[in-house]
């Protein structure tokens, strides 16, 4: 249906339709683009003919053209990943923390659908306040990384996002 710029200016110059199911894209730059993990380069806009799963709908394969990414100046060969999204880009999105269970750290991460204060919560199972992190969290994908020594104690932990009217926890484990 479309396409939505991220981190990097896509268009619809980048896409040629091939057949009713195959679709390649390609995307090149004089000046390299830096990003963050987790940082949306660019959105597809799909609209399914069926009912089913959308990750069982499309792949992505290099049956076209290569699936590359290049990192570095030495531009070595990257991955690329798909994420299957089913949330508005309208609503606050708190996402389970990776990995988890969890030994020495964690990532939590969190959607916002404009830039806003968020806090972001951690405590113990009795409801006893561990950390707390006040955030100026940016449109799009956040995520915030948390130690075992900054956390502290080991067994279940929840996490709270908080941002205006929002406020949605989540919870994880940590094992010695």
């Amino acid at each position: 249906v479309g396409i939505q710029p991220g981190v990097i200016e896509v268009n619809t110059n980048n896409i040629g339709v091939l057949a009713t199911n195959v679709m390649t894209m390609s995307y090149a730059s004089k000046e390299s683009v830096t990003v963050r993990d987790h940082e949306v380069l660019f959105t597809l806009i799909l609209k399914a003919n069926r009912a089913g799963l959308l990750s069982e709908m499309f792949s992505l394969n290099s049956g076209v053209t290569p699936i590359e990414s290049y990192t570095g100046a030495d531009l070595k060969v990257g991955g690329v990943n798909l994420m299957v999204r089913s949330t508005p880009d309208d609503v606050i999105e708190l996402l389970q923390n990776e990995p988890n269970p969890f030994k020495g750290q964690t990532t939590i991460s969190f959607r916002m659908p404009v830039a806003a204060k968020a806090t972001l919560s951690v405590y113990d199972v009795t409801g006893k306040l561990v950390t707390v992190r006040e955030l100026d969290a940016a449109k799009g994908f956040n995520h915030e990384i948390f130690t075992k020594e900054q956390l502290g104690t080991s067994g279940v932990l929840y996490y709270t996002l908080v941002s205006g009217e929002f406020t949605a926890t989540k919870k994880m484990i940590m094992v010695e």
